[in-house]
């Protein structure tokens, strides 16, 4: 059984669009800039991996950049005028800020939507550990754990 909330995270989850789809989790996409032009992370659909990584083994300047608190914004609305709680799991806040663009955005939105919740969880984590996370709140979502237990259990020694 599917949890009546969202469950979500940054591109950066080290997960396929294929598998984000199959365990019905929702992402933001990170930035990326190649040579002067940004694109979003989402997940090779821009310019497929085997592009990217030519481009940079041909000496392609690189940088990304991280989800700002109106993308989030943006983001998580369709969500909440559908009725939905979210839980939002970030890059963990040890290499990136990105969790202080969802709380702000968060923070913004509970006046609009104060019927709704809005957790935001650090998951301390980065590829593929932050991935497997990812997939452990899926089981425990689809197992029928409740948003507000899903989001104490991620907040637990």
């Amino acid at each position: 059984m599917m949890g009546d909330y969202i469950l979500s995270c940054c591109s950066t989850a080290d997960l396929t669009a294929e598998h984000f789809r199959e365990r019905d989790i929702h992402y933001i996409c990170f930035h990326y800039n190649i040579n002067g032009v940004q694109l979003p992370d989402d997940l090779g659909q821009s310019m497929p991996f085997d592009t990217f990584y030519r481009k940079m083994a041909e000496g392609a300047e690189t940088s990304t950049s991280q989800v700002n608190s109106d993308e989030f914004e943006a983001y998580f609305i369709p969500f909440l005028e559908a009725g939905k709680d979210i839980v939002h799991v970030t890059l963990s806040s040890g290499i990136s800020g990105v969790i202080n663009s969802a709380i702000i955005a968060k923070e913004s939105l509970e006046a609009r939507f104060p019927e709704r919740k809005i957790y935001i969880v650090d998951s301390l984590g980065a590829s593929s550990g932050y991935g497997l996370l990812m997939d452990k709140l899926a089981d425990l979502r689809d197992g029928g754990m409740s948003v507000g237990a899903l989001y104490d259990w991620t907040q637990a020694p």
